[in-house]
Order: structure tokens, then C-alpha cells, then sequence
């Protein structure tokens, strides 16, 4: 299994981050690994035998399951809950033995991952989504056995106009996507690799110059490559449930009030008519990849609100 402790890109953001949510020795989840299919997924555990709640995290397409652990699942840890941050196929530490990844294989894995480890050990399940893992749980609770709460960063329903508008690189060329990549797809470039901050709004996620040049030299997070396959699946990936039938869990929104990526409107509109219980918090002064220490002591406090209201 590959280790974090042959990577220096997260060791290198730890030092920008607030001086209370840097990892030192003394916090560092457990490395474990669990096999899907044939890819070793590597996971950041912070394991707790006491605790009724399990807080699955899942990152979005510019980081990875250790900066998840970095800002936030650390810090639920110190609180008393089980927590474990996953790298899906392509990014973070997981090695993938597949030659094709889809979106779609995102969903299904994460799915897969936490009815799993509900089977082996009860615990009620609360799953966290940084950026576009916001509406990935979304979409794989929608195949999970049990869910009891649903916190996201943003939630974007791709499949929108504006949403697709607003969160590429290039906005005048958003309606140009889907076809593109589809026919690329078609006759035989679905394996071809792209840099996602080369097609997406990655300048953007994190409001820090000197952090943001970390992020998008890291291979394992901002600077990854994916497929042309997997991206036509994202921007065109259709919910298994539409939003205004859903009603599987409650969920809260933790929106970065700095964010320049994707504002609270665009969640808004994705997330409009939803059935279950929906709540929006913001995270004052918080880039997309939020760093700054008022927004991330906020996060803490609003999940373990929400949790424990549950």
C-alpha cells in the first residue's frame, strides 16, 4: 500500500494551515487500505470503538482524503467520533489496477466502501463531501443500506445550465462540453488524461497565493490527471434521485463565504425543492478548500451541532 509518508505536498499545505489544525505526530490518522475491484483504495483512519457515528469523508476533484482529514476529520476525531477519509480512483494514495474510470465508479466505490463497513461494524453513518464530494454523497447515499446525515461544502448539480456555466474554466465554451467529450469518447479517447485545473476553475480554490502553488503542484490532489471518460461522466452525470425526492437523511450545507468557485447560489439551485430537511451554514471569510481558522473552527462546531440534533 502506498503512504502518505513518502509525499511531502501535504506535509508542505500542514504548515499553512492555522496553527490548531496542523497534523503533528501526535494526531496522524492509521493508514489502511481496502480493495475494490482490484484497486487498493487507501484510507485515513481515526478509529473510536465508543462512538455511535461514523464520518465517512470524501474529497472533491482538487484534493484528497488526507487534506479532508487536515482541516476537519482530525478535529471530529478529538471529539470523540470514528472518522475515515477515502482516496477514490485516480487521487490521494489509491492504486488503481482498472484501465477505465468513470464518475460513475466514484459513486459505486464510495457506496460500496460504506455499506461495507456498516456490515462490519454498526455505526451510524454520516458522510462529508468537500466540494464536488458534496454531491457525490449525496448521489451515493442514494445506494447506501443507511444514512443518517449528509454534510456538503457545496452540492452542484452539473447537469444545470448555470451550474456548468459558472464553475468551468472557460464559461462561453460550457455548452460545447458534453458533446465534445462525449464524441472524443465515442471514437476512442475515453482513456486519454487531461489535467482537471486545466478545464475547471482550480485558481480558485484556495484564496491564499502561496497555499494555492502548493495544491496545484500536487499530483495527488489539484494537479491530477483524469480521463476524458470520467469527466464526460461527471458533467453529464444524471442523480439517481431527483432532490425534491429525496428524503433518505437530513442535510447541511457548509458553504465557504469566500468562495470564488462556487458561490452559495449555484448549491442553491441544485439543491432547490429538496424534500428532506436542508440547512445552510456559512463559514465566515472561508476559501473553497477553506484554511482559514474562523471558518474551520465553524465547520467543527456546525457538524457536531448538526450531528448531535440528528
Amino acid at each position: 500500500m502506498k503512504s502518505y509518508t513518502t509525499d511531502n505536498a501535504w506535509q508542505q499545505l500542514n504548515k499553512q494551515l492555522p496553527a490548531a489544525f496542523q497534523l503533528t505526530d501526535k494526531n496522524l490518522p492509521t493508514e489502511d487500505s481496502w480493495d475494490w475491484k482490484g484497486n487498493t483504495v487507501h484510507l485515513d483512519r481515526y478509529v473510536s470503538t465508543a462512538s455511535a457515528y461514523r464520518i465517512f469523508l470524501h474529497h472533491g476533484v482538487g484534493t484528497n482524503g488526507r487534506q479532508l482529514n487536515m482541516i476537519f476529520g482530525h478535529k471530529m476525531a478529538a471529539l470523540g467520533y470514528d472518522v475515515v477519509a477515502i482516496d477514490n480512483l485516480g487521487y490521494g494514495m489509491t492504486q488503481v489496477n482498472q484501465p477505465d474510470v468513470t464518475y460513475n465508479d466514484w459513486v459505486q466505490l464510495f457506496a460500496d466502501f460504506v455499506n461495507e463497513e456498516t456490515n462490519r461494524d454498526l455505526k451510524k453513518v454520516i458522510l462529508y463531501g468537500l466540494s464536488a464530494g458534496g454531491m457525490l454523497a449525496y448521489s451515493a447515499a442514494c445506494y447506501m443500506n443507511e444514512v443518517h446525515g449528509i454534510i456538503g461544502m457545496c452540492f452542484l448539480k452539473n447537469t444545470d445550465a448555470k451550474v456548468a456555466h459558472d464553475t468551468v474554466k472557460f464559461p462561453a465554451l460550457s455548452w460545447l462540453a458534453v458533446p465534445l467529450f462525449k464524441l472524443l469518447c465515442n471514437i476512442g479517447f475515453k482513456r486519454m488524461t487531461i489535467s482537471v485545473k486545466a478545464v475547471s476553475k482550480m485558481n480558485c480554490l484556495v484564496n491564499d497565493a502561496a497555499t494555492l502553488k502548493i495544491c496545484l503542484a500536487d499530483p495527488l490532489s489539484a494537479g491530477a490527471k483524469v480521463q476524458l471518460q470520467f469527466l464526460y461522466s461527471y458533467i453529464s452525470y444524471q442523480l439517481p434521485v431527483p432532490v425534491n425526492e429525496f428524503d433518505k437523511c437530513p442535510v447541511l450545507l457548509t458553504q465557504p463565504g469566500a468562495d470564488t468557485w462556487t458561490p452559495l447560489e449555484l448549491s442553491e439551485i441544485s439543491m432547490k425543492g429538496i424534500k428532506a430537511p436542508f440547512t445552510i451554514k456559512i463559514l465566515e471569510g472561508a476559501s473553497h478548500y477553506p484554511i482559514e481558522e474562523k471558518a474551520l473552527l465553524q465547520l467543527v462546531n456546525y457538524a457536531d451541532e448538526f450531528i448531535k440534533g440528528l
